[in-house]
């Protein structure tokens, strides 16, 4: 276990970067703060690092991305620019819950969960944001045909390489856990599958709308001020849920493969 009065100060000087560069709403950035000091405490600053490699990585995909996603965001997403309170539940609430249950029971299985969840997140969001720039456009995960740049479930080449340069990022600063190299590779594999699979559930089950207005296929519910008929995927399962369950996949993926060679 980690010192509080550290892992208090860690998350706070965490949480005021978020607010510095607006990346996170008020009320979410707060939940994220929460869920810090009990990834900081619980995991010991290791993990505390991976969570900042997370935040930070994200923030410079983001910068180097810059207009071109935001242009796709704005078309196609139901929500962009902050992010909110659900957000950060999806996104970080797995590894904290996965380190709750290593200070628990002690099992170094959920440590690495722990790290797993984490990279599958920036995994994802280094796809999502350096993705859309890639020159050739992007293909369905599951039909392979040629999607809107920005749309969930498309992928490319460029993006499936910047996903795995997310999930190694997370893997090697989880070398600081001293479990070995093994421990760090099931983290990288871990984090990188769930990136795949966040694709083939954002082509698959995520619902997409068809605006009666445009004709246009989009994520958002409302465009062109009419509901839009949904077209695919599950109307319950937004971007959200996909990247829970993103980050649900890297975990268990990480579970098994650490009860399989552990």
């Amino acid at each position: 276990m980690g010192n509080i009065w550290l892992s208090l100060i860690l998350s706070t000087l965490l949480a005021l970067l978020a607010l510095w560069r607006r990346a996170i709403t008020y009320p979410g950035t707060a939940l994220a703060w929460c869920f810090s000091v009990v990834i900081c405490y619980c995991g010991g600053w290791v993990d505390f690092c991976a969570l900042a490699a997370t935040l930070v990585f994200t923030l410079v995909a983001g910068k180097i991305s810059g207009k071109t996603r935001e242009k796709a965001e704005i078309k196609l997403h139901a929500k962009h620019g902050r992010r909110d309170s659900v957000q950060i539940i999806c996104n970080v609430g797995m590894s904290a819950l996965m380190v709750l249950l290593y200070a628990v029971t002690k099992h170094d299985a959920f440590l690495c969960a722990s790290g797993a969840a984490l990279a599958a997140s920036l995994a994802d969001s280094m796809a999502s944001e350096l993705g859309i720039l890639s020159k050739r456009g992007p293909r369905d995960a599951c039909t392979f045909k040629k999607v809107q740049p920005g749309m969930s479930g498309g992928v490319s080449a460029f993006g499936f390489a910047m996903s795995g340069v997310g999930a190694a990022i997370i893997g090697a600063v989880c070398l600081g856990q001293g479990r070995g190299w093994l421990f760090s590779l099931v983290i990288f594999v871990s984090g990188f599958a769930a990136a795949y699979i966040d694709s083939l559930l954002g082509s698959a089950v995520q619902a997409k709308y068809r605006c009666g207005v445009c004709g246009a296929l989009t994520e958002k519910k409302t465009h062109c001020g009419v509901t839009g008929v949904i077209e695919k995927g599950w109307r319950f399962i937004d971007n959200d849920a996909v990247n829970f369950l993103n980050n649900l996949s890297g975990a268990v993926i990480a579970l098994v493969l650490w009860w399989l060679i552990g």
